[in-house]
């Protein structure tokens, strides 16, 4: 089973629903770059701040600024290096952090002692000065680096969620096409049983017309995208064909209401959402009654949601020779996994018998024009 979700899942990364991981990885350096001046412009302005409360602060302007393009060249070769060795150990990269730190302050004590003491001719205890600056320098450069692997890590981890989001939007529409696909399958199967009874009983020409209706289903239900939306009108269009078909077995026993308001005509619906639950009402009303039975589809809107409602009513206090129970038929099933997985929550089922038929009502939410 794990090979076959891996296959599938192969399959959706080769037609773009899934984009490689090559495609989806981030960069670090953005990120780090706008961290790296951030820290640096911090550094610069605290350091010029407390130069002129204390001292004569722009007299080492120039000079420091240079010293901080210096460290931001060093900066940058710290996010080269940590990006070499982002798959090294927790432990490995803790020790490189502080072993990169000491060693990268080194060349930046040394130009900061360069310019700020040697060239203003100050060598008093210049080993002594130097030290100092390494200490400060290298604590700093501490700090950079851990901003630096903070922003690699924050960029993993936006990298990986997106790919999840990715993943999980793919296994969704998977989820969605299986399970719009087993529609036609289930369908096709009752009609051709249909067809089937008219022939046993000498129906030719009854079955010769359910086969041209069978025809024009397909060939209409075919050009609709499985995963797409399509209008409430085209989707009652859908289910008339389909009852063409079955007026054709019981000519005097299917009697059929169509109440949609022209206001929610264009609102869309998922595609033959309501095929199995009026291949339902067939099946188990009309085929099994021996009255006339009154098959209505009502649309309302509630609130947000729109309310679909397909209800069978009974003539003469008849009732089913075989019951349906409510929600465990496969029909069933699939619109609540298809409404469950398009929609979560926010779209309920519910499939009730009534005191001379049954009524099964879906809600779900829908944008309204």
């Amino acid at each position: 089973m794990a090979d076959e979700g891996m296959g599938a899942m192969d399959d959706e990364m080769k037609f773009g629903l899934i984009p490689p991981p090559e495609r989806m990885k981030r960069s670090v350096w953005p990120p780090a770059i706008i961290a790296i001046l951030l820290v640096w412009g911090f550094y610069f302005v605290t350091k010029t701040g407390v130069g002129l409360i204390l001292t004569n602060g722009w007299q080492y302007l120039d000079q420091r600024f240079v010293v901080m393009a210096f460290g931001i060249a060093l900066s940058l070769l710290i996010v080269v290096i940590m990006e070499k060795t982002w798959n090294w150990p927790v432990w490995a990269k803790i020790i490189l952090i502080i072993v990169l730190s000491c060693v990268i302050a080194i060349p930046y004590a040394a130009f900061n002692w360069v310019l700020m003491f040697y060239l203003e001719g100050d060598l008093d205890q210049w080993l002594l000065t130097m030290g100092a600056t390494w200490s400060q320098s290298s604590h700093w450069f501490l700090s950079i680096t851990m901003v630096i692997v903070a922003a690699q890590y924050a960029t993993s981890l936006l990298a990986r969620e997106e790919r999840m989001n990715a993943m999980e939007s793919a296994a969704r529409t998977m989820e969605l096409r299986a399970l719009r696909y087993q529609v036609n399958p289930h369908f096709l199967f009752n009609v051709l049983n249909s067809v089937a009874a008219l022939v046993s009983d000498d129906e030719r020409e009854r079955a010769q017309t359910m086969l041209s209706n069978l025809a024009a289903y397909y060939r209409n239900s075919l050009t609709v995208d499985p995963l797409a939306d399509v209008s409430l009108s085209d989707e009652i269009a859908a289910q008339q064909l389909y009852i063409n078909i079955e007026k054709v077995r019981f000519p005097d026993r299917l009697v059929v209401a169509i109440d949609v308001p022209a206001e929610l005509a264009d609102v869309q619906v998922p595609s033959l959402i309501l095929q199995p639950i009026v291949e339902n009402s067939v099946k188990h009303s009309v085929a099994s009654s021996s009255s006339t039975v009154t098959l209505s589809i009502i649309a309302r809107r509630k609130d947000d949601a729109l309310e679909l409602s397909v209800r069978d009513v009974l003539a003469d206090s008849d009732v089913r020779k075989q019951p349906a129970s409510a929600g465990t038929n496969t029909g069933l099933r699939n619109v609540r996994a298809r409404l469950r997985s398009r929609f979560g929550d926010d779209a309920s089922v519910r499939a009730t018998p009534t005191a001379n038929g049954h009524e099964t009502v879906i809600v779900f939410p829908v944008e309204f024009p």
